[in-house]
């Protein structure tokens, strides 16, 4: 039977494992990732045991993982000589003395084979970046003091080494979209930051093929100078020299022109392709915040798309200039209406627009929810075994309300969630734990009580265990960008929802959007789990840290087998952390 799993996404891996049982005098386990030479290359390690220091390039063969499931982050890093990053992970159970520890008799696991890469199913392509700037690694790149203005200057330098390692695959995705219109055709574009100098020489590239509609956000991520209304000023200027047609949506105060997609029309004039998710084309947008973005290769998608980026056009021009006049009754009456694709066998994608409502946002307490909301909350309440999400700023009513009912229904459900506003953690909270309860509770964090099950981004501030740095949390308003809901991703039911809406009414009513539901193709559903997992534990520990005053960081490992066993095991063997139990629960049945 097999009883280790591994999943991916284009960015990291994470790998679960189970005995089934505690092992006993087990001190831990040392992971190898092997490669499809069968190369054995053992993970390094961060947790020492008492009375030894930490070393650079210490592995968990001397220093092992107490845990049931571990993250490879550097795998995305290795490929063979035909680029591909093929790996399967052995799982040793060592025991002995700290520094003289050696392989157990017990037989030692190894998971299935993952494959690194965008491409989770034909014609989709999903790309992920790393863009947690809170972490010891970015501390320590920008001298021990991490300050918002170093970090903007080193993102935005072109091939620098810190903005390569922040952007991941993501600059290379939206550049290698772009250079489709040199072999023929066109692009479509909706933009509503373009702050990215990289970014923007692209599209002057792109010449007179570039059609775009670009929005006025605020300067409010430094992209440009604070005394700008508009962020998009300068690219603004720079596009107007360049493109065939470029399209100023200025918006009004409270409604945002929020897209982030092109379209590529092919040389016969035909939609062939659209780039669509969270990711802002700014430096911020590519480093220092959670994205995601998808490449879509399906026709009737991009004709799509290309439909309403032609809706957008036609309602701007009607504004004639006059911002009150935009999102129209037309526009509004278009986007209302979903449309829905059969793709493959069993995958189903369908396509919201927005503003969908009949006008903007008037008084919350007595409106009705907007329709693409309505199916979102719906998905939600169906689920079965897991709701996980990354979201922004959602406002209220929102997904972390819908996510609470659906946990309240169902005690067993696999909740998680981050988020980078306050709000929607405490919306969570007190719509599963209700206003009044008199006890505080373990997760209470600066402002208002959240439950640890969907936490608000945080960084290492104001409580540092010792031998850490002080980390930065943001180079702007966000933190977790991703607008990011997974159901039940190991079903054949399950679903990811993503796009550009943030995931809440005010968004639906307000805002120019496009959302995307996926339902029935699990490879996109288990790399977007994999990924919303990522962020979630790289976030949750730090919230523990700054939430509850506790300084004592996890370096340092436990010289009892039974004591750290037993935050996993009981002793009938029942598994007690719920993420290990999630994870295990996509292996197949014995």
């Amino acid at each position: 039977m097999q009883n280790a799993i591994a999943f991916c996404d284009n960015d990291v891996v994470v790998v679960a494992w189970s005995y089934g049982h505690k092992v006993e005098g087990c001190m831990g386990f040392a992971i190898y990732r092997i490669d499809p030479a069968g190369a054995e290359t053992a993970l390094p390690s961060m947790a020492v045991f008492p009375g030894f220091t930490p070393k650079r390039g210490q592995t968990t063969a001397s220093f092992p993982v107490q845990k049931f499931y571990w993250k490879d982050p550097y795998a995305r890093l290795v490929a063979d000589q035909t680029g591909k990053r093929r790996f399967r992970y052995k799982i040793v159970p060592l025991a002995g003395m700290p520094g003289s520890l050696k392989p157990m008799t017990i037989a030692f696991l190894v998971s299935n084979e993952i494959e690194i890469g965008p491409t989770v199913a034909p014609n989709w392509h999903v790309f992920f970046n790393r863009g947690l700037i809170s972490t010891q690694r970015v501390s320590t790149a920008l001298g021990g003091k991490p300050a918002k203005g170093a970090l903007l200057a080193a993102i935005a330098q072109k091939g620098g080494k810190l903005r390569a390692s922040l952007a991941g695959d993501m600059i290379a995705a939206l550049l290698d979209f772009v250079r489709r219109a040199k072999a023929g055709g066109a692009l479509y574009a909706a933009l509503y930051e373009l702050g990215d100098d990289e970014l923007i020489a692209a599209l002057e590239g792109a010449g007179k093929k570039l059609h775009l509609v670009l929005s006025n956000p605020d300067a409010g991520d430094e992209q440009s100078a604070s005394a700008i209304t508009d962020g998009n000023a300068a690219s603004r200027g720079r596009l107007a020299k360049t493109a065939g047609q470029l399209i100023d949506r200025m918006l009004p105060n409270n409604q945002i022109g929020h897209n982030k997609f092109v379209v590529h029309v092919d040389a016969h004039g035909k939609p062939a392709a659209v780039l669509f998710g969270s990711t802002n084309w700014t430096a911020t947008g590519l480093c220092a915040q959670t994205n995601n973005t998808i490449v879509c290769d399906d026709a009737r998608i991009a004709r799509r798309y290309h439909d309403y980026w032609k809706q957008l056009a036609k309602d701007t021009l009607a504004a004639a200039g006059d911002p009150k006049a935009l999102q129209g009754p037309t526009l509004r009456a278009w986007d209302a209406t979903a449309k829905s694709f059969a793709i493959g066998t069993g995958m189903r994608a369908t396509s919201w627009f927005s503003p969908n409502t009949p006008k903007l946002r008037a008084s919350p307490a007595k409106e009705k929810r907007p329709p693409d909301m309505e199916e979102v909350a719906q998905l939600i309440a169906g689920a079965k075994h897991a709701v996980l999400f990354l979201a922004f700023y959602p406002g209220s009513p929102s997904l972390a309300n819908w996510a609470a009912a659906a946990q309240k229904a169902n005690k067993d459900l696999f909740v998680r969630g981050c988020v980078t506003h306050p709000s929607a953690a405490e919306s969570f909270y007190y719509d599963l734990h209700g206003t009044t309860p008199a006890p505080k509770p373990k997760g209470t964090a600066k402002g208002g009580r959240q439950d640890p099950r969907v936490i608000q981004a945080q960084a290492l501030g104001d409580n540092i265990p010792a031998g850490w740095q002080k980390e930065i949390l943001s180079a702007g308003f966000a933190v977790t960008h991703d607008k990011i809901i997974v159901v039940d991703p190991f079903s054949p039911e399950c679903a990811v929802v993503t796009g550009s809406h943030n995931l809440g009414h005010k968004a639906s009513f307000n805002n120019d959007e496009n959302l995307i539901i996926v339902r029935g193709e699990r490879a996109i559903a288990e790399a977007y789990a994999t990924h919303v997992l990522d962020i979630y534990d790289h976030f949750s520990w730090r919230w523990i840290i700054q939430s509850q005053g506790q300084t004592r960081a996890e370096t340092m490992l436990s010289t009892v087998p039974d004591e750290w066993q037993s935050r996993y095991f009981d002793a009938q063997g029942n598994i007690k952390v719920a993420q290990l139990r999630f994870w295990l629960s996509a292996l197949p049945a014995s």
